[in-house]
């Protein structure tokens, strides 16, 4: 070993401490970094935290009539979106949320509908809430595609609801609950809203997670039906099950949409 002068310990002393000052150096940049990237990403989840205690605080405000009126958006929102709808489609879906209308109320409490039912009458100008509708015109008058329409308004804004709907035949319930679904991501696009969870979805029913909990399960049951007379009298024959109810709650026996 050849022994080092005191200039090239010095030299070899300066280095080391250049190299530990960069390696602290670095290491600063790299916790400010750090920081900083942490500091957007608080900002990012604040951000998307008060957005989301806005919507739960909008959602826990929601009453009845708030409903009722999403309900009337989302059909506005199928207007827009190139399914206006004709005179006569307009009539039907007044009458049908008129007959629909304590479904807005299912989740307040006890008793509420009853003391809104006036006021329920004064703002949308009725007279009276009929709970049964029917709706009798020509072929291509446009009947398939008004109750689709309404199915899937009354799906979006009315919490915990079942709607069963019955047609002539397998082919036409098929294509009410493509309909249903078509219109319902319409509604989102238009009113730029997350879509609602599919829980289940297959050829006879549409199961959602509304956004009003956990417990808001949303359903809409579309089934074939035939009506035959056989010794006189008339005999349904479902392939979808027996009695079941229309969008009012109400049992229903005939077939149809």
């Amino acid at each position: 070993m050849h022994p080092l002068s005191y200039k090239d310990l010095l030299t070899r002393v300066g280095e080391r401490r250049r190299r530990r000052q960069d390696k602290i150096r670095q290491r600063e940049r790299e916790i400010q970094e750090s920081k900083q990237m942490v500091s957007e990403l608080t900002k990012r989840m604040r951000s998307v935290r008060a957005v989301k205690e806005q919507r739960e605080m909008g959602i826990r405000d929601r009453d009845g009539f708030k409903r009722m009126q999403r309900c009337r958006d989302a059909l506005s929102a199928l207007d827009r979106r190139g399914w206006n709808r004709s005179f006569h489609q307009r009539e039907f879906h007044d009458d049908f949320l008129r007959a629909c209308a304590r479904l807005f109320w299912k989740t307040e409490k006890k008793g509420q509908f009853n003391r809104d039912h006036q006021k329920i009458l004064e703002i949308n100008g009725w007279d009276h809430l009929a709970q049964e509708i029917l709706v009798s015109t020509p072929r291509r008058f446009g009947k398939t595609i008004s109750v689709s329409m309404f199915a899937a308004a009354v799906i979006f804004s009315a919490p915990g609801v079942e709607v069963s709907i019955y047609s002539t035949c397998k082919r036409i319930s098929q294509k009410l609950l493509r309909n249903i679904q078509k219109f319902l991501y319409l509604i989102y696009e238009e009113l730029k809203v997350e879509p609602y969870k599919v829980v289940r979805l297959n050829m006879e029913e549409i199961v959602l997670n509304g956004d009003e909990g956990s417990q808001d399960i949303r359903i809409v049951n579309s089934y074939p039906s035939k009506v035959t007379k056989e010794g006189g009298r008339e005999r349904e024959r479902e392939n979808g099950g027996g009695r079941g109810t229309d969008a009012t709650g109400n049992a229903q026996n005939s077939n149809g949409v």
